[in-house]
């Protein structure tokens, strides 16, 4: 080939590739951990879920001392009219006699003694005063509260674990996202470079006579298709960029520095995959807090008739003058059975019973579900791996068919739809390897969020043997 023919051709190679080289050099570092991390900072779920399980846990402190003593201030000022009775038929049983003796030898008449006296009294009152309240039995009601909200924490940290899980799936999904896409734009730049040096070449034997204008036109024709892949390819290029840029909430682009990867084995076994799921998805965690909080539930519903003592004290601290008003101090006991109320204990304790086994069928299915979607993941992560192991062949086999093409023309003996073919067969072959390497990954990355251990997928990425790169 002459001089000038591959500088045409390193420029127009350079000029295709430019904007990505930009994109790349203005991008932020970032692996894989990082992405995850900041990813998880950034989602609104996860912050979300994180302020509810803050919330709950608060709420169980703030009951946690139901059982302790209460004592509060209380004070009243104010106008009082009261009553007083007094009993005097003692006295009147014995006065009333004489009275009577008295009205017969003077002639007077005097009335006789009543047997009570009463008088209505109306007076101003203040009153300070401590009170308390201690419970000492209250038949497992409070503990059973305490229970329930200790309970809704649990659930709200299964919340959390899930919410950070998916928020991890979906970060390695569009981290991951944008390097097949940028693999793709590298493929398309290639194929365009490819494309564009077989049309000057086709151009320059139709200048010579040796091709015809239709062979000439049907390379423009490539070369017009293969730059319409790559600004679509470029396209795909910013969208994903975009998508990871919010995903992980950070202003400048995101520059990958974690490849594509594949195992050439086998990460492990279903089984061990099974198993690892079956300890620490975060459904069992809810799921026991839910469980906990029905049989708190149960507790509570079965102690609605048992009886309640309170300890009670109260201590006036301006006494009053009148005794007879206000006492300066009391403390006993106070007891309360309840007899017949508003709502049917009966249907609300077989209500709770049934949440309890609701729990259970739930937790029945989930050993069923699991187990199912970890296989799902596990036998599609294998099967990206076996196609991507497999291909090996088939790019060596396109890569020598584009030279073979490339030299046939060259000498005459092919066309340049030979050529064109077997040049977009290799951007085909190299895109689906990329592809199956992703679909790998991804697969990957939900295995390990359906066995609540995505934060596990960077180990992985760097026990790799097989990367993809853009070099």
């Amino acid at each position: 080939m002459p001089v000038w023919t591959r500088f045409v051709a390193a420029t127009c190679h350079a000029a295709l590739l430019v904007p990505a080289l930009a994109w790349a050099a203005d991008a932020e570092p970032m692996d894989l951990s990082q992405a995850l991390t900041r990813g998880m900072q950034a989602s609104g779920s996860v912050r979300s879920a994180a302020l509810d399980a803050e919330a709950k846990g608060l709420r169980a402190e703030a009951v946690s001392n139901l059982s302790g003593p209460a004592v509060s201030l209380s004070g009243f000022a104010g106008r009082v009219s009261t009553s007083f009775n007094l009993d005097i038929s003692h006295l009147s049983a014995a006065a009333n006699p004489l009275i009577a003796g008295v009205d017969a030898a003077t002639g007077l008449d005097i009335p006789p003694l009543p047997n009570t006296v009463s008088t209505t009294r109306q007076f101003n009152l203040s009153s300070v005063g401590l009170s308390t309240n201690w419970p000492l039995y209250t038949g497992g009601r409070l503990e059973a509260i305490h229970g329930v909200a200790e309970a809704r924490i649990g659930e709200a940290q299964a919340d959390l674990q899930e919410a950070q899980d998916k928020a991890a799936s979906t970060t390695a999904q569009r981290y991951f996202q944008l390097q097949l896409a940028q693999l793709a734009e590298k493929v398309r730049a290639d194929a365009a470079t490819g494309i564009a040096e077989h049309q000057r070449q086709a151009a320059r034997l139709e200048s010579t006579g040796l091709i015809s204008t239709a062979d000439r036109l049907k390379a423009d024709v490539a070369l017009d298709g293969a730059k319409r892949d790559l600004a679509k390819a470029r396209s795909d290029v910013e969208i994903a960029g975009v998508a990871l840029r919010r995903q992980v909430g950070v202003d400048a682009d995101v520059h990958p520095t974690t490849p594509l990867f594949v195992h050439s084995n086998s990460v492990g076994s279903l089984q061990s995959f099974i198993e690892l799921g079956m300890a620490h998805h975060p459904a069992w965690r809810k799921l026991a807090s839910k469980r906990d909080q029905a049989d708190q539930a149960i507790k509570l519903q079965g102690s609605e008739f048992s009886p309640v003592v309170f300890g009670v004290g109260n201590y006036n601290l301006n006494r009053s003058d009148d005794k007879l008003v206000q006492p300066n101090w009391y403390v006993g006991l106070f007891v309360s059975i309840p007899l017949v109320g508003h709502v049917d204990h009966g249907k609300s304790a077989l209500a709770a019973k049934l949440d309890r086994q609701r729990v259970d069928e739930t937790a029945e299915q989930a050993k069923r579900d699991i187990p199912t979607l970890i296989e799902n993941q596990w036998r599609t992560m294998e099967n990206a791996r076996a196609q991507v192991l497999s291909m090996d062949s088939t790019l060596k086999l396109a890569r020598e068919s584009l030279r073979l093409q490339t030299v046939a023309f060259s000498q005459q003996q092919g066309t340049t739809l030979d050529v064109t073919d077997a040049r977009l067969n290799l951007a085909k072959s190299e895109t689906e390897r990329a592809q199956a390497a992703y679909d790998y990954v991804l697969a990957l990355a939900r295995l390990l969020e359906a066995c609540g251990q995505p934060e596990r997928l960077p180990d992985y990425a760097r026990s790799a043997d097989i990367t993809f790169t853009l070099e």
